[in-house]
């Protein structure tokens, strides 16, 4: 995965919004959210009525690839001149509605922002588990290792594995970097037995 080499001058450009400017910017980013997310609650029902491989529903994704290229453009805006909003300014829903939008960026967007969420995350100001989805899937996307572990999958059985993590052995130590608890109790939650001898082999 490239590493963001704008990072430093986009960082040195940022403004810190007064009052009113994180008021406007948390009602724009919950308008975001919920574009973002309206079509995408639709889809498996229009799947139903329509079919998956019908013209409507290609003309339903194109309608909804319209409206990501669209709403990128204003979510870079924001970034470009605000930096990465964190819960204390704009609150839980408009500073997760920074992550769904990026999740459906381009990969040239995901890279050059993605060290701007984790600035935030250090500072608790955005959400780990978070940060650590959009770098997990920008790297499985790639057909390369994830490093936080948060990405699964089935096997031919039906069960459900990670997909493979970078050195195992030191997935913890990245987790807790960021914030983020063992992987153990992760796995359990997804009834996944974590066996760091099994994913060396």
């Amino acid at each position: 995965m490239m590493i963001c080499t704008f990072y430093s001058s986009l960082y040195s450009q940022i403004e810190q919004p007064n009052e009113k400017e994180l008021d406007s910017l948390k009602v724009k980013l919950e308008t975001l959210f919920m574009e973002d997310q309206l079509f995408r609650g639709m889809y498996q029902d229009a799947e139903k009525k329509y079919g998956q491989y019908s013209a409507e529903m290609e003309y339903f994704w194109k309608v909804v690839e319209e409206q990501d290229e669209r709403i990128e453009i204003e979510f870079i805006n924001i970034l470009e001149k605000y930096g990465w909003l964190g819960m204390n300014q704009v609150g839980r829903l408009a500073n997760g509605a920074l992550f769904s939008i990026i999740q459906h960026s381009s990969i040239a967007t995901k890279e050059k922002y993605a060290p701007l969420m984790k600035e935030s995350v250090l500072k608790n100001q955005s959400q780990p588990m978070h940060y650590a989805r959009l770098i997990d899937r920008i790297l499985v996307n790639d057909k390369k290792p994830q490093i936080y572990g948060s990405q699964t999958t089935k096997d031919e059985n039906g069960n459900t594995i990670f997909f493979e993590i970078e050195k195992p052995k030191n997935v913890n130590k990245r987790r807790k970097e960021i914030g983020l608890p063992g992987i153990e109790s992760f796995a359990k939650e997804r009834g996944i037995e974590w066996n760091v001898a099994q994913k060396l082999k």
